[in-house]
C-alpha cells in the first residue's frame, strides 16, 4: 500500500515538472499567433457491427468517425483470417466500409487491420495501428503475439512479410493449407498477430509473392519457429492522468492582472491493471532456399580478336564450355586461347587465327552447364552468333592510325598492398615472357642498381605476370622494358616502356581487434564487411579475432556459426526443416583510420537480432601505434 502511494507521489511530481515546461514554452512568443495546427487523428464514433461485437455475421461492416477520412491504400489493409475473395474496402465522407465477398467462418474472430492507412481529410493525421474486430461466435479471441523479421544473412528488417499460424502442422502444411490467421510486418520488420486463442500455435513467415497465404512458389522466402508458440498474458498496472485548468495568478497567490493566464494541474491519477500479451519479442530469420541457377546470358565481340561469353553461375559450379565453329573452318583445333574470370561468369576467347579475326560474324555451337526447371545441372548446347562491328572513325583518324606503328601495350599495378605483389598486365596474350626482358631498380637510386626478381605467370593465357621480389615498404620502383622484348600471339612487339610501382607501408593500414563474449558453440567465422562485400574472413582464437593491415574505412563485423563447416554461410531448407546458419552482427560500424589500432568488446547476444545490424557510426576506442 505504501509502495503504491509513493509511486503516485512520484508520478505527480513528474507531471508537475512537465506542465511547468509546457507553460514556459507557451509564453515564448508575443503578438498575434496563427491558430494551432490540427494534429489530432480522426476519432471513432460508432460502427455496425459494434467494435468487438460477438455473434456478428455482417455482409458489410461500416465504421463512422468524427470527421472526414481518407483510406490511403486499401491494398495494405489486412483481413484475418485470410479470405479467398478480397473484401472491398473504401472510404466515403466520415465512413469506412468493408464489403465481404466470401462467407465468414463460424466461431472466428475477424481482425481488419488498417495500420496507419486511415487519416483525416485535411491534414493527413493517421490513426496509428488502427484495427477493427468482431466475432462470428460468442467470444472475442483477444490474445496476440509480436516480434520481428530479419533477413537471415544480413539481419536487415524485412517489410511486408506475411506472418501466420497453424493449429496443426505437418511437413506439407505450409505448401497445401492457407495460414489460419495473418498479419504483415511494417517497415521496421515488426509484426503484431492478433485474434489468437490461448493455445499452442505453429508460427511461420513467408514472402507471399503470389498472395495465396501459402509457401508454394519458387523463390519465396520463409521463416518458422521450431517450437510451438502459446500466447499468454500478464496483468500490469497502468496509470492515467486527468488535468484541470486553473488561473495561474491564483495558483501562485497573486492578484489577478488584466490578462488571465491559465495553466494546468493534475486533477487525479487513476491506476488500474491491464492485460499485457506475450511473447512480444519473437525473432524470425527469413531466408530463401538455395536453388542452383546457371544460364548463358550473352556473347560479345567488342574487339575483333576476342569473343566474350557471359554466364549466370551458381557459386558451387564453374563453367568450362566447349565451342565448335559452324560458319567458319579453323586451320587447326587450337585456334583460340581461353581466359576465364575467377568465377567463370565471364570467359574470353582470344582468337589466334588472323583469318578468323578478319570475319565480321562468327557462329558456333556452344556446350555448357546449365540448370533445368528443378535446379539440376544439365549439359546444354546453344547456337551462338558473335558479331564484330567496327567503330566508325574519320578518314583523318584512319590515316593517322595507319601511320602509327601498332605496339603491344603494357601496364602495372601502380600501388601494391603490403602483402601483395606487383602485377604486369599485357593487352593481349603473349608468348614466353622472361625476366631478361626487364630491369628493375629503386626509383630514387641514382646508381640504378638492378634488383633481383622473378617473373611468375598469374594466369593461363599469358596476359598477367607477377613480379616477385624483396620489395620494401614505402619505396617506389622503376620497371624498364626495352623495345621488342615481348611479343604477343598476333606478332605485335612492345615499345620501350618505363613502369613504376610503390609498395605501401604498415602505417597506411589499421588493425581491428574484437574481444568476444558468449560465442556460440561450434565453428565460427568472423567477416569484415564493406557495403555487403566481404573484405576479410578470420577464425577467432582465445575469444578474440584480429584483422591486421586493414585499409582505412568503415566496416561491419558479422559472425557466422558455420554448422556444416564449409567455410561459408549456408541458407536453410524448409523441405528438411533445416534452419539457416546463425548470424550475429557487432552493433556499430568500425570506422578506422590509418596507423591506428582499434579494440572493441563484443558481447555476441547483447542485443536482439533485429537491433544488431549497425545503422550509424560511433567513435571506436583507438590507440596510435
Amino acid at each position: 500500500m505504501v509502495e503504491k502511494y509513493l509511486k503516485k507521489i512520484a508520478y505527480l511530481m513528474m507531471s508537475a515538472i512537465g506542465i511547468a515546461g509546457m507553460h514556459s514554452c507557451a509564453n515564448m512568443g508575443s503578438g498575434p499567433q496563427g491558430g494551432p495546427r490540427d494534429i489530432r487523428p480522426p476519432k471513432y464514433i460508432f460502427s455496425t457491427p459494434e467494435r468487438s461485437a460477438v455473434n456478428a455475421k455482417p455482409e458489410k461492416a461500416e465504421i463512422i468517425f468524427d470527421e472526414y477520412v481518407v483510406l490511403k491504400d486499401a491494398q495494405d489493409v489486412i483481413v484475418s483470417p485470410p479470405m479467398e475473395m478480397t473484401p472491398e474496402i473504401k472510404s466515403v465522407g466520415k465512413k469506412v466500409s468493408i464489403t465481404f465477398k466470401d462467407t465468414l467462418e463460424k466461431n472466428a474472430t475477424y481482425i481488419i487491420d488498417f495500420g496507419d492507412n486511415i487519416t483525416d481529410f485535411r491534414e493527413g493525421n493517421p490513426i496509428r495501428n488502427y484495427y477493427f474486430e468482431f466475432a462470428t461466435g460468442n467470444q472475442i479471441d483477444s490474445f496476440c503475439i509480436s516480434g520481428n523479421v530479419v533477413d537471415a544473412y544480413t539481419l536487415v528488417p524485412q517489410e511486408n512479410i506475411t506472418i501466420g499460424v497453424y493449429s496443426e502442422w505437418t511437413d506439407s502444411t505450409l505448401a497445401t493449407k492457407r495460414l489460419e490467421r495473418i498479419t504483415k510486418t511494417n517497415k521496421n520488420g515488426r509484426f503484431i498477430l492478433r485474434g489468437l486463442k490461448e493455445k499452442p500455435y505453429h508460427l511461420c513467415a513467408v514472402k507471399d509473392d503470389n498472395t495465396n497465404f501459402k509457401y508454394d512458389a519458387p523463390g519465396e522466402s520463409i521463416a518458422w519457429i521450431d517450437t510451438v508458440v502459446t500466447p499468454r498474458k500478464k496483468m500490469v498496472e497502468r496509470c492515467d492522468t486527468t488535468w484541470k485548468s486553473v488561473d495561474r495568478d491564483s495558483l501562485l497567490g497573486l492578484e489577478p492582472g488584466n490578462v488571465r493566464t491559465d495553466t494546468f494541474i493534475v486533477d487525479s491519477i487513476v491506476c488500474k491493471e491491464s492485460p499485457y500479451y506475450l511473447p512480444d519479442s519473437i525473432e524470425m530469420r527469413l531466408f530463401a532456399k538455395e536453388v542452383p541457377f546457371q544460364a548463358f546470358k550473352k556473347a560479345e565481340r567488342t574487339d575483333a580478336r576476342k569473343i566474350t561469353l557471359y554466364f549466370t553461375n551458381d557459386r558451387k559450379q564453374k563453367q568450362k564450355p566447349s565451342i565448335k565453329p559452324t560458319n567458319f573452318s579453323p586451320a587447326t583445333n587450337d585456334w583460340y586461347i581461353v581466359e576465364p574470370s575467377v568465377t567463370t561468369d565471364t570467359i574470353h576467347y582470344w582468337i589466334k587465327d588472323t583469318n578468323i579475326v578478319k570475319l565480321d560474324t562468327l557462329e558456333f555451337a556452344m556446350t555448357y552447364i546449365a540448370t533445368d526447371s528443378v535446379g539440376a545441372f544439365v549439359e546444354q548446347t546453344d547456337t551462338v552468333t558473335s558479331i564484330y562491328k567496327k567503330v566508325k572513325v574519320s578518314k583523318k583518324e584512319e590515316r593517322a592510325a595507319k601511320k602509327k606503328k601498332a605496339t603491344l601495350n603494357i601496364s602495372i599495378s601502380k600501388t601494391v598492398e603490403i602483402n601483395g605483389t606487383p602485377e604486369i598486365i599485357f593487352e593481349t596474350p603473349t608468348f614466353d615472357f622472361r625476366s631478361e626482358a626487364l630491369v628493375v631498380h629503386e626509383k630514387k637510386d641514382t646508381t640504378k642498381k638492378p634488383l633481383p626478381f622473378t617473373i611468375v605467370a598469374a594466369d593461363n593465357c599469358g596476359r598477367k605476370y607477377r613480379l616477385e621480389g624483396n620489395w620494401e615498404e614505402g619505396l617506389s620502383y622503376k620497371v624498364i622494358v626495352d623495345s621488342s622484348k615481348v611479343r604477343d600471339i598476333y606478332g605485335l612487339e612492345n615499345d620501350s616502356t618505363i613502369l613504376t610501382f610503390r609498395k605501401k607501408e604498415k602505417n597506411e593500414y589499421s588493425n581491428i581487434i574484437l574481444k568476444m563474449e558468449n560465442i556460440p558453440a561450434g565453428d565460427v567465422i568472423v567477416e569484415l564487411v564493406d557495403k555487403d562485400k566481404v573484405v576479410r574472413r578470420e577464425y577467432p582464437k582465445d575469444n578474440k579475432v584480429e584483422f591486421i593491415n586493414i585499409v582505412p574505412g568503415s566496416y561491419a563485423a558479422r559472425l557466422i556459426v558455420d554448422t556444416d563447416k564449409d567455410g561459408d554461410w549456408t541458407t536453410g531448407d524448409y523441405n528438411g526443416l533445416k534452419q539457416p546458419e546463425n548470424v550475429y552482427f557487432f552493433e556499430k560500424f568500425l570506422s578506422v583510420s590509418a596507423n591506428w589500432d582499434y579494440e572493441e568488446d563484443w558481447v555476441i547476444d547483447k542485443l536482439p537480432l533485429h537491433s544488431q545490424r549497425p545503422t550509424s557510426s560511433y567513435p571506436t576506442p583507438q590507440k596510435k601505434r
